[in-house]
């Protein structure tokens, strides 16, 4: 399990574990912080029930489960592709971890969460944070992903160029098709 957490102090750490405003307790027995999609599909295999947590900024149950996955510790910047205009990151990383990345390579995403603690996988999944009138969320600039499935099983990743139709499907999956590990996005100068 490489620096997962031991069984022990796995159930320690769901005892009282609530979301991000505190008004919601989880009922999970079990939080798994993985570090590699190997582990991630190891954690599903053996579980009936799991879901992926993101930054916990959900105010309901749909993220709840016996089993949870946080990607806490799968968080990589894998590719940044000015000419393309392209950016692969892991499913774990956050706006506040990924901007400052992409401002370096004189990047930017298109719209911005008003929270840097927002994970960008959580965000593209709920199509959630920074749309407007004008101005689509960040589910709209998903080029790419790639997702360990319910049984274990990693989709190979679905691409725009490739299957259009099939990762417009699975983008804004609320978590129902898979736990996300790694995204590409559309960036702009």
């Amino acid at each position: 399990w490489g620096q997962a957490l031991s069984q022990q102090s796995i159930a320690m750490a769901c005892q009282g574990l609530s979301n991000w405003g505190g008004n919601l307790l989880y009922k999970a027995s079990a939080l798994h912080e993985p570090c590699t999609v190997g582990e991630v599909q190891d954690i599903v295999r053996r579980s009936s029930q799991v879901r992926a947590l993101g930054s916990r900024h959900c105010f309901n149950t749909i993220a709840d489960s016996e089993v949870l996955i946080s990607l806490c510790n799968m968080k990589e910047v894998i590719s940044i592709d000015a000419t393309k205009g392209r950016v692969t990151v892991q499913g774990g990383i956050t706006y506040g971890e990924l901007c400052p990345k992409l401002d370096e390579a004189g990047l930017a995403l298109h719209n911005m969460a008003s929270l840097p603690h927002i994970s960008i996988a959580g965000a593209v999944a709920t199509a959630t944070h920074g749309s407007g009138q004008t101005n689509s969320n960040l589910a709209t600039a998903v080029c790419g992903l790639q997702l360990v499935t319910g049984l274990g099983e990693v989709l190979l990743e679905l691409d725009e160029e490739t299957d259009a139709a099939r990762l417009r499907e699975a983008v804004v999956g609320l978590g129902c098709l898979g736990i996300v590990t790694q995204i590409s996005l559309k960036v702009e100068p």
